[in-house]
């Protein structure tokens, strides 16, 4: 079968058919650059129901390290049609360098006028750094002078701050309008302020335990095992009966529930420090939501199947985002 195109040009169906998807392809291109967006083929769509977490689970990427390539913090939310980058940018780094240069060149004395936009903008006493946070983008959107930031946190130039770093906005006592030289002010105030900013410094980034005590999370028979090599199986598979209760394996904090990612049905997700994250899939029933803090042993869901399996808790851990042997952790 043949399609006349013109008088002189003949082409058959098929070639129509893939001319026509060529024409297509090209148009959608188009429209991904007349947006303004270069289209990539790492960059992921967002869909309905999807999380920070849920995405970085599926590209076994850190949560942290994924949101700062896409500029957002792990806990914001993400619409579906979103693109988001699923590996670093190659002008990552160079860009976070001008940011800290940037933070450098604005630290400069207040003027009257930015004295009075921190007395009406604060609010918050402190906040806590995310990544790709920077001193210069705090004092921009609280409205406090990186220099004034930089005296309440006791930093020095080049003002580099860390992830999970508290920065306070405001002293955490309220300061005398007197003007007192520093020979004059008493030594026991400066120190009851330092000692306060460094215990309650101490108490945030305790927060996140160094060590993890973990524990199994279902009673039962291994009868699927870790492999690097399979897709399938990057944890365990633990064999009970319909409804038996599954636990955290350890303190921390819910960052997913749902089942958004399919092939793990009903899933839970906890994080438990800045390095690693447990996952519980296959479950009937979710008993926690996201946000909620859970203690090691506590019943977080009861156990479900997959498909035609028996009934099992397929259980991961992950360490910086990649997957791990759960069993060198757990002893069974």
């Amino acid at each position: 079968m043949y399609l006349s195109i013109s008088t002189n040009v003949r082409i058959t169906f098929r070639q129509g058919c893939l001319l026509l998807a060529a024409l297509a392809l090209l148009v959608s291109l188009q429209a991904c650059s007349s947006n303004g967006k270069k289209w990539n083929p790492d960059d992921y769509t967002v869909k309905s129901g999807d999380t920070v977490h849920s995405i970085a689970w599926r590209y076994e990427l850190d949560a942290d390290d994924f949101a700062a390539w896409n500029g957002i913090s792990t806990s914001k939310s993400i619409k579906p049609g979103q693109r988001l980058h699923t590996r670093k940018p190659a002008n990552f780094d160079s860009e976070r360098r001008k940011q800290a240069d940037r933070s450098v060149a604005y630290a400069s004395k207040p003027s009257a006028e930015q004295a009075r936009t921190e007395s009406n903008q604060v609010y918050k006493k402190w906040v806590r750094a995310e990544k790709g946070d920077t001193l210069y983008g705090i004092s921009k959107q609280y409205g406090v002078s990186v220099e004034r930031l930089a005296q309440l946190n006791q930093l020095k130039k080049p003002y580099l701050i860390k992830p999970g770093q508290t920065i306070f906005l405001k002293p955490l006592q309220a300061e005398t309008r007197t003007s007192v030289s520093v020979a004059d002010k008493p030594t026991t105030k400066t120190d009851k302020k330092s000692q306060s900013v460094s215990s309650y410094r101490q108490s945030q980034s305790a927060s996140w335990p160094k060590t993890i005590r973990w524990q199994r999370p279902a009673n039962g028979k291994i009868v699927k095992k870790f492999s690097r090599w399979r897709n399938d199986s990057k944890g365990i598979d633990i064999e009970g009966k319909l409804g038996n209760a599954v636990v955290a394996s350890a303190d921390g904090k819910v960052v997913y529930s749902g089942n958004g990612l399919i092939s793990y049905g009903n899933l839970i997700i906890i994080k438990h420090n800045k390095s690693f994250l447990s996952a519980y899939a296959y479950n009937r029933k979710l008993l926690v939501q996201e946000g909620d803090m859970v203690k090691a042993g506590q019943k977080i869901a009861e156990m479900g199947r997959k498909d035609k399996l028996s009934p099992r808790l397929h259980f991961e851990i992950r360490k910086n985002g990649k997957p791990v042997d759960p069993l060198k952790y757990i002893p069974w």
